[in-house]
């Protein structure tokens, strides 16, 4: 495979998360022409959320995607170093379809 795909790719395993952001944007910025073409004023678009609840919930949002954005580094950066040790990704074998694992089993069982 050539390097500069692999830079490609590395650089795309972020693109989930941003086009689900860019989607939330898209959203939220769209229902802005309901004000802008006066069919509903300011006035009446604002809700009545004390500050601390508005906070809290930003907060806890952004420690959500803090702890998702650290986990998937982690995984990202432990499979990456995985793979170039050459080690496989499952050290486990599994039987083919159908055959039994008796590997346990005590003679005359």
């Amino acid at each position: 495979m050539p390097r500069a795909a692999l830079y490609a790719f590395c650089a795309m395993s972020f693109s989930g998360w941003i086009a689900t952001l860019a989607g939330w944007y898209t959203t939220e910025i769209g229902r802005q022409p309901w004000l802008v073409q006066g069919v509903l004023t300011t006035k009446d678009a604002v809700s009545d959320v004390p500050s601390a609840m508005v906070l809290s919930t930003l907060i806890g949002y952004l420690v959500v995607y803090a702890v998702l954005i650290v986990a998937y580094i982690g995984v990202i950066t432990y499979l990456a170093r995985k793979a170039t040790r050459g080690e496989p990704f499952s050290s486990r074998t599994y039987p083919r379809r159908g055959e039994a694992v008796a590997s346990n089993l005590q003679p005359g069982e």
